[in-house]
């Protein structure tokens, strides 16, 4: 019930100051939203009430079928190692040429202006804004940015008309990044399943995932940062060479009609297949990455 209604109060809040008349507040030109899409370490921020005392904040974006933007942002209260906080508002972007400016929803039906008003090519910084200028959000893809790189971000803030003497630099674990730096050569990994009451199939592209059956309209999901690193993880222990010819366990469901599973992994330049398999006793090879597939949602 706290967590409920410090969320209405925030938007409250945000709702309210938006209502005054302020200069503009220029966005950037153009956001690809899958590429955005994913964790933002916030480095720095003027805090609204419920961020005062945040430590390790963290904001995750996942696109929805919809074209809302399911948004998370964690942190923990007091300290380090305090009570861990989660808030779930959604993102509805207002402007579809650029992407750039958001409506922000913690509780229907007040939407609380969100604008990305700094974005570098990488997609590696960004600066979230709003144009009545109370709060700003300084965020980047890991949890602590090079000083250069800081008072860079922190001078954009100022010349966007914000007073920079109300920032305030987030604190974060040494070891909260992940890292995602492994790269795998995989573009697509498909996990499928028949039987004779239907199909179920699984496919997981470079940051999302999508799963589809005979008997339900399919859904879709992004990948987290965390999910990426493991998926990489897991398909750097599969010798993709070999994978057809992977010794199978058992293959009793390819008589009594229940169901028969495989996996597929693609390239850039090859097609791996493996042999099929009962859904319920898959290689041992296979497994753990298995595992992860079925557990996504």
């Amino acid at each position: 019930m706290r967590s409920f209604n410090a969320g209405i109060l925030m938007i409250l809040i945000l709702a309210v100051t938006a209502c005054s008349t302020h200069k503009p507040m220029p966005a950037v030109e153009y956001v690809d939203l899958d590429r955005f899409m994913g964790d933002w370490y916030v480095i720095a921020n003027i805090p609204t009430f419920l961020e005062k005392d945040a430590y390790n904040p963290v904001e995750t974006y996942r696109l929805d079928d919809d074209g809302t933007i399911a948004t998370t942002f964690t942190f923990n209260q007091g300290s380090l190692d305090g009570e861990k906080k989660n808030y779930h508002p959604r993102g509805f972007v207002q402007d579809s040429e650029s992407n750039a400016i958001w409506g922000m929803q913690f509780i229907w039906p007040i939407k609380a202006d969100y604008r990305i008003v700094y974005l570098d090519g990488d997609y590696q910084k960004t600066i979230i804004g709003r144009k009545s200028r109370d709060y700003v959000w300084i965020m980047a893809r890991k949890s602590s940015i090079s000083e250069k790189e800081y008072n860079s971000l922190v001078d954009q803030v100022g010349r966007l008309g914000y007073d920079i003497e109300q920032l305030r630099k987030a604190e974060h674990n040494p070891s909260a990044d992940v890292e995602e730096d492994y790269f795998t050569g995989v573009s697509q990994v498909e996990y499928s399943t028949s039987s004779l009451s239907g199909f179920e199939k699984i496919v997981l592209t470079t940051k999302r995932f999508e799963r589809s059956s005979s008997s339900r309209v399919a859904t879709k999901g992004g990948l987290s940062t965390t999910d990426r690193v493991t998926r990489d993880r897991l398909l750097l222990d599969i010798d993709l060479s070999s994978l057809g010819d992977l010794p199978v366990p058992s293959k009793r469901h390819q008589f009594d009609g229940a169901q028969v599973a495989s996996l597929k992994i693609t390239t850039e330049h090859q097609v791996y297949a493996s042999p099929s398999f009962d859904h319920d006793n898959p290689p041992v090879a296979l497994r753990p990455l298995i595992d992860f597939i079925l557990a996504l949602e």
